[in-house]
């Protein structure tokens, strides 16, 4: 699984997806009665909606959220560097 770090990184995948299906952003819009903006937006990595939206343009095209914790390093292992 490739690990995405920001929006830019997954509207790259996004796009990537719709591509792969042969869909144009218009036409993943009218799946979703949304508009084509939206996409666009999403794509681009400046989308600023909401989290179930953008979920559900990766369900329509067979991706998904997934959480994975962050590892942060401790007080002691900073003083050590």
């Amino acid at each position: 699984m490739e690990l995405l770090n920001d929006m830019e990184a997954l509207g790259q995948q996004i796009r990537k997806a719709r591509k792969r299906r042969g869909l144009l952003q218009s036409d993943v819009a009218a799946l979703l009665s949304i508009r084509r903006q939206v996409i666009s937006e999403l794509e681009r990595g400046v989308y600023r909606g909401s989290l179930r939206r953008a979920g559900e343009v990766l369900r329509v095209l067979g991706l998904r959220f997934s959480l994975e914790p962050v590892r942060f390093p401790t007080l002691d292992e900073l003083s050590d560097e």
